[in-house]
């Protein structure tokens, strides 16, 4: 059978082409996790540091070769090569010297019961081979976090990196390959995800890693539950920002901004819904309209850049109905609400909308791109009500100077991860994951290690 064409494109040059590879076949699939099967058994009889003494290598490799990294992101999925660094590559490498830094201490076996007669200990066993699939928005310090930490807990891989980015993926196979890690502990397969990723998560796997969409995690739990395999899924998030009257309003408005339209809005657990405290509405729509102005629109290879395109044309359409239905309901655009006219690609507008109702798709469905619904609120009731009020659960943002209200109304949310005051858990140490749809299991930290692993209990009499 003849390979199928991965076509990537440029979203900022009017979706100009970059190049094409051949996506993976069925066959290089099974060759690869027979690889990792084959790998696997000498792989986890290293211990954590020797595994993580041959993983320092790839960290330098990495730093070495950011300016790369950097320019093939901007050109493939979009991202500003002003804020690159800061979103993705150095927040991906944080993450890294994280595992590297911790990891003996983190998967160290733990004695959880001692008398005088038995102790009881618990030993963390790596799972086996994991299947992995890494989305397009943030593509290498997700990829970070699905590969690097199977392999720290001594689980071999095999990744499909997004069609989106599929040059982004290659460099990130070169730089894993110059590290002369042992054969097929680390494996790359290419492809969609109907067909490559789809096949290569049926194949005879140990452990399901995903990020994506809600949907697609859905269907992968229900590849992994007759497998009795376990599958980590970081999903969909539409998280609420509640900004309560004393907020101190500048540190506010600087992290609305940031948590909403960085990446384009491309930004799983983004602030998607914003719930103001009508003494101040005005005041911080104001506040939020007037930042976003001062940022410049255009080619993500453009170091002046702020805001760059949406990772496709249908990311774009989807925008579009999204906020065509909010003006058909009532809806009223503060800014925003269009394509710019100057650029030509994958762009979208900042756009902030009032007057909403909650039957609109911008307040009921995941917005996936740089569209902000803002809605007043007089009761601290009403404000959790209605954060509440989405299938989604990934994060929570509260803006108070109250601190024991901020904690009180923390407890009250159906989140998993919340920030008050811009406080950022976006962090190694901390377990990262959502309630409702947004997902199973934690990713990162002592936590999100051992999901990764097989729980072992030896009970020895003294």
């Amino acid at each position: 059978m003849k390979a199928q064409k991965i076509i990537s494109l440029n979203p900022s040059k009017n979706y100009e082409l970059i190049g094409e590879i051949d996506s993976s076949t069925h066959d290089e699939v099974d060759a690869k996790v027979i690889s990792a099967r084959k790998a696997q058994p000498g792989w986890s009889r290293l211990t954590v540091g020797e595994r993580i003494t041959l993983l320092k290598k790839i960290s330098q490799e990495f730093i070495a070769r950011k300016n790369d990294i950097r320019s093939i992101i901007a050109q493939e999925m979009g991202m500003p090569i002003s804020v690159c660094d800061q979103i993705d590559i150095d927040l991906g490498l944080r993450y890294m010297q994280g595992y590297l830094d911790r990891a003996e201490q983190w998967l160290a076996p733990e004695i959880i019961y001692e008398s005088e007669k038995e102790i009881h200990t618990l030993f963390f066993e790596p799972k086996g081979v994991a299947g992995i699939s890494i989305p397009w928005n943030y593509p290498f310090s997700i990829f970070i976090w699905g590969v690097m930490q199977n392999l720290i807990v001594g689980n071999t891989v095999v990744v499909k990196h997004s069609e989106e980015c599929p040059f982004t993926g290659k460099l990130l196979e070169s730089i894993m390959q110059s590290a002369n890690l042992p054969e097929g502990v680390f494996n790359i397969v290419y492809g969609d995800g109907n067909d490559v990723g789809e096949y290569l998560m049926k194949n005879s796997i140990d452990l399901i890693w995903f990020t994506g969409s809600t949907g697609v995690g859905k269907h992968l739990n229900q590849i992994a539950a007759p497998k009795l395999i376990p599958a980590i899924l970081e999903l969909g998030g539409s998280a609420a920002g509640i900004v309560f009257e004393d907020a101190d309003i500048p540190v506010t408005i600087a992290s609305l901004y940031f948590n909403r339209f960085v990446n384009s809005g491309q930004t799983c657990d983004g602030l998607k819904r914003l719930i103001v405290h009508r003494t101040i509405f005005d005041k911080v729509v104001q506040g939020l309209k007037d930042l976003t102005l001062t940022k410049k629109i255009g080619d993500a290879q453009d170091p002046s850049t702020d805001i760059g395109p949406l990772v496709a044309e249908r990311q774009v359409v989807n925008i579009e109905r999204q906020v065509a239905d909010a003006m058909q309901k009532g809806a009223h655009i503060i800014i925003g609400g269009k394509r710019p006219l100057h650029v030509k690609g994958a762009y979208y507008e900042p756009t902030i909308l009032t007057h909403i109702t909650f039957d609109m798709a911008v307040w009921k469905e995941e917005v996936f791109g740089p569209v902000l619904p803002v809605v007043p609120f007089d009761l601290v009731d009403e404000a959790i009500k209605l954060a509440n009020d989405s299938e989604y659960g990934l994060s929570g943002y509260i803006y108070t100077q109250d601190k024991e209200r901020a904690l009180k109304v923390s407890r009250q949310l159906q989140t998993g991860n919340i920030s008050i005051n811009a406080a950022n858990y976006v962090i190694p140490q901390v377990p990262f994951g959502g309630y409702k749809n947004s997902g199973l299991g934690r990713e990162h930290g002592k936590h999100g290690l051992r999901e990764l692993c097989s729980i072992k209990v030896v009970s020895l009499k003294k």
